[in-house]
């Protein structure tokens, strides 16, 4: 069995949420306001913040250079 002081903080916290109509409600929806900013943060991040960036550069296999001094006669 529960003690006491446990028991009491449930029904308080019960009191608390019960107590006015549309409590709940409220919790609810502000908790799905913060699900959507959470998600719009997430999707922001994957867009690039700069529209101008200039692509990555490739750099050259040094094995197939390597290999191509390798081959050139003398």
């Amino acid at each position: 069995m529960p003690g006491l002081i446990p028991l009491l903080i449930v029904l308080v916290l019960a009191f608390l949420l019960f107590s006015k109509p549309g409590r709940i409600s409220g919790l609810m929806e502000d908790l799905g306001k913060g699900i959507k900013g959470f998600r719009k943060g997430l999707g922001d991040e994957q867009k690039p913040q700069d529209g101008a960036a200039e692509p990555p550069r490739q750099v050259q296999d040094q094995a197939a250079q390597t290999r191509e001094t390798d081959r050139a006669p003398n």
